[in-house]
């Protein structure tokens, strides 16, 4: 697994903002947290595509918070094993599953079934909450082309916890 102990300003600055749009909506922060930053078409577009996962629990089940800046998107893709449940915190998402398409608000939640194509984005930002059956590596099916046949480390980068703490501790 990539692990970043050294951040360019692109990532330290994405691992900043998130944190202060987290601390600003007054979502209680995790002592501790692994996170991961996707960027799927390049840390160049990561405004337009991506997302910050802040990974809280990953045993039998998983829990996250994601934060998504306006006009963000995060790919179609499946899932070979995983089952989500995506709960909203903050802001609106949008959620298309199999080309049906859900507006959620705070306190609203769906379900994503394993096998069910799904993306989602936001138009002016969201935090919300993914819920789920444990996060594997690679279970993630991507029906993009360009982004299908790049590795698992091209289309993220992770930070551990300790960068997380530190991280927190100086926002």
């Amino acid at each position: 697994m990539q692990k970043v102990i050294d951040m360019d300003d692109s990532i330290r600055n994405i691992l900043k903002s998130s944190v202060q749009y987290l601390k600003n909506e007054n979502i209680v922060l995790p002592q501790k947290a692994q996170v991961n930053i996707y960027h799927h078409c390049g840390l160049d577009r990561f405004e337009s595509v991506g997302a910050v996962f802040v990974n809280i629990i990953n045993r039998d089940y998983c829990k996250s918070y994601v934060i998504m800046k306006p006009g963000q998107d995060y790919p179609v893709h499946y899932h070979k094993i995983k089952n989500e449940t995506f709960y909203v915190l903050r802001g609106t998402l949008r959620i298309c599953v199999n080309d049906k398409e859900f507006i959620l608000s705070p306190g609203e939640m769906l379900n994503v079934e394993r096998g069910c194509d799904h993306s989602f984005g936001t138009s002016k930002g969201c935090i919300f909450e993914e819920i789920s059956t444990m996060y594997i590596p690679n279970d993630s099916i991507y029906l993009n082309d360009e982004i299908a046949k790049k590795s698992y480390n091209e289309r993220r980068t992770v930070l551990d916890e300790k960068i997380w703490e530190e991280t927190v501790a100086n926002a």
